[in-house]
């Protein structure tokens, strides 16, 4: 059986941008314990309170998916407006990125994956789907309730179930999640 690990958001502690823009929470790091330099994949929680450049992160790719909120972020020359609903973006670490939340705050969902290691995909999930990722993020925007292996999960905003080798497990949402695919990359 896969291994499943519950994460609850009020057990990641917020770290502050070093621009001082907003705060960033671990929710899951692979492999455990690693820290900037020596991840495979990171998922986070951050919370953008003011306008400001992204940090760069050299071969890391990263996908980001609004919670709450709006935020306008640019890429490069190309600026994008996230709304409730907008689908995930995808970018290089080395890119030039920044973002200005529209009105208050928001709090998004920032997938980091290194890239000769690992490939991300990142979706809302309405109901669960087959999956031959090696790793599974399923994050709540708001409750839901996951059934793994006739086992439930009573899912709080922003907790997270990661699941570790989740072919073939049986797998049913009661509400809407957030799904990262992580893909191990087998470079020679």
């Amino acid at each position: 059986m896969s291994g499943v690990r519950l994460l609850r958001a009020r057990d990641c502690p917020a770290r502050p941008w070093k621009n001082g823009g907003g705060v960033t929470r671990n929710v899951a790091v692979f492999p455990e314990g690693a820290d900037d330099k020596s991840f495979l994949w990171r998922a986070s929680v951050a919370t953008i309170a003011a306008a400001g450049p992204f940090s760069r992160f050299p071969e890391i790719d990263r996908a980001l998916m609004l919670l709450d909120g709006e935020l306008v972020i640019k890429i490069g020359d190309v600026a994008h407006r996230l709304r409730p609903g907008s689908a995930a973006l995808h970018f290089t670490g080395e890119e030039v990125v920044s973002a200005a939340p529209v009105g208050e705050a928001c709090t998004v969902l920032n997938i980091m994956a290194r890239r000769k290691a690992f490939s991300t995909k990142l979706d809302r999930w309405q109901a669960a789907r087959p999956t031959s990722a090696d790793h599974l993020l399923l994050l709540a925007a708001d409750t839901a309730g996951v059934t793994i292996d006739g086992r439930r999960f009573d899912l709080s905003a922003h907790d997270a179930l990661r699941i570790n080798a989740p072919a073939g497990v049986s797998l049913s949402l009661d509400a809407p999640v957030i799904a990262a695919e992580l893909f191990r990359q087998f470079v020679q």
